[in-house]
């Protein structure tokens, strides 16, 4: 089946959440919030605390996208860590169906859906270690197909520095569809096997500032199929008592992100505004609550 950008999964390299988005998708090293579900799951091994988050992307060019997760969380003396669900949707509305004359025979919805279920833990103090199994499912016209896969990650923390380092669709996730027309061919989709190292640094109160600054990189690296090198970079700021914060950052493959964030109790409100090199521009609005 052809994808609009040649690969089954491009609906979620853009990654999720709106606070990740505002540092340019730098979260692998991070992993510090219940998007660890999609960017690390070991970084789950070191949440305190249950919670849920959601985020909503604003329509562009007639294709919008959320993300719901929460995770679950656990404080065994020997092996804390969590559990957490994560679910991402893209759907396209209206596209034209046309024959071989381009006469229009009507439209339909196109939907891309990824579920996961991930684990972290944290056996020992300073390093965490999870691993998620993702569904993948694409629909539009009259075909389906949709596959399982799995990632592993790991993520240590040594001084101010965090390291992050994940396996996404280890040995590659197959898609397999089928369509519910007689005569109309299955076919198979692989999404590729990546490679995502990250790291962070976290400066609380540097110089005695009333700020904490997290400074964020990450790579991915396609590892079959065609060989791909993306960098994501970005900064994030908190200030008033860690109730606000600022963000920046840039996708090599996008461009710049912008982002500000709000913590009001148990509730954190966040925003990003991601610039497009190539398409239009985006904006994500996120709310996460903490129990």
């Amino acid at each position: 089946m052809a994808h609009a950008s040649g690969e089954p999964d491009a609906f979620a390299l853009n990654g999720v959440g709106a606070r990740p988005a505002g540092m340019g998708g730098a979260f692998v090293g991070l992993a510090d919030d219940i998007e660890a579900v999609y960017y690390n799951p070991a970084g789950l091994g070191n949440l305190k605390g249950s919670g849920f988050t959601a985020m909503y992307q604003t329509p562009s060019l007639e294709t919008s996208r959320g993300f719901l997760a929460y995770d679950k969380a656990w404080n065994h003396h020997t092996l804390p860590g969590s559990a957490a669900l994560g679910w991402l949707r893209l759907q396209s509305g209206d596209i034209e169906l046309t024959n071989t004359d381009e006469r229009v025979l009507g439209s339909d919805t196109l939907s891309n859906d990824l579920l996961l279920l991930a684990v972290g833990v944290k056996p020992f103090e300073r390093i965490a270690l999870g691993v998620s199994v993702k569904y993948v499912r694409f629909s539009f016209n009259g075909f389906s197909e949709s596959g399982l896969g799995f990632d592993l990650g790991a993520h240590a923390e040594v001084h101010v520095f965090r390291f992050g380092l994940a396996l996404t669709d280890v040995n590659g996730t197959t898609l397999r569809g089928s369509s519910i027309e007689a005569g109309r061919p299955d076919a198979s989709d692989e999404i590729p096997m990546r490679l995502r190292p990250g790291m962070a640094v976290v400066l609380e109160r540097p110089l005695r500032l009333p700020i904490d600054i997290h400074w964020l990189a990450d790579q991915m690296i396609t590892l079959k199929g065609a060989q791909e090198t993306r960098l994501f970079t970005g900064l994030e700021l908190w200030g008033f008592h860690k109730r606000a914060a600022l963000r920046g950052g840039y996708q090599e493959a996008s461009g710049p992100t912008l982002g500000a964030g709000v913590r009001i109790g148990r509730l954190q409100f966040d925003y990003a505004y991601l610039f497009s090199l190539h398409l239009q521009d985006e904006n994500r609005l996120g709310l996460t609550l903490r129990f």
